[in-house]
């Protein structure tokens, strides 16, 4: 738990310092979506299925404080340096996707995370359709935003 209690602090410090691509709103709507994309996936595969633990089997109170606020925190990170060129964002992708099993694979060395029917594979694999996910949703994002503007009857 130290471990992730850590972690999740320096996410948050790095938030707080790191230069700003995003908009408020950007940060806003990514955080919450990465909250509810966490939980539900980790209802699903945890609680459900029974793939890996958090903290032990059942519901930890902890481990649902530090979802509330690490992988929001986590994903403005990624979509802030997150390059637009195609190219570099492969490169990108692959370095995020690595840094992240790495992330996973120390969880479960500290114990954080305990595997009954997952691997690291797996979430390599979720890690990459994160991602690309992220960036839609960005694009999404962006694109709604200039429509709303260019829409705007007082402008």
């Amino acid at each position: 738990m130290l471990f992730m209690s850590i972690a999740t602090l320096v996410a948050i410090f790095i938030v707080w310092f790191m230069p700003k691509r995003l908009t408020l709103q950007e940060m806003y709507s990514t955080w919450l979506l990465m909250v509810f994309l966490t939980r539900i996936a980790d209802q699903l595969l945890d609680l459900v299925l029974h793939f890996y633990d958090q903290l032990g089997p059942g519901i930890q109170w902890q481990a649902v404080v530090i979802q509330t606020i690490f992988p929001g925190a986590a994903g403005i990170i990624i979509l802030n340096f997150m390059p637009k060129n195609r190219l570099m964002f492969f490169v990108y992708l692959i370095g995020c996707m690595i840094f992240s099993v790495v992330f996973e694979w120390i969880t479960i060395k500290v114990g954080y995370l305990t595997y009954n029917s997952w691997s690291l594979w797996y979430s390599a694999g979720v890690y990459i359709i994160g991602i690309i996910f992220l960036r839609c949703h960005l694009s999404f994002l962006r694109r709604n935003n200039k429509s709303v503007l260019n829409n705007n009857p007082r402008t």
